[in-house]
């Protein structure tokens, strides 16, 4: 008898999930700020997007730089310096 009233407490609660599911109102929040995210987490910055900005703005320029640089010598050396030809 016992293993029979669990197994009917079982079915019954089974058979109430999907019941629960239909007498349940679609958007039960009382207002949409609630469900947003706190500014707290939204203001939340992972690693990698400081190493993405980083990155990407300081290898650029130092390649530039080293582009500048490179051609400079190139235009003194053919002017006459110490490495002219």
């Amino acid at each position: 008898p016992k293993v029979i009233s669990e197994m009917s407490l079982k079915k019954a609660a089974i058979g109430a999930i999907p019941a629960a599911a239909i007498a349940s109102p679609a958007f039960a929040m009382d207002s949409i700020v609630e469900a947003l995210p706190s500014t707290s987490v939204a203001l939340e910055v992972q690693f990698g997007a400081y190493l993405a900005i980083l990155l990407g703005t300081f290898l650029p320029c130092l390649f530039l730089v080293n582009l500048f640089i490179q051609t400079e010598s190139r235009k003194a050396g053919r002017a006459g310096g110490q490495d002219s030809e």
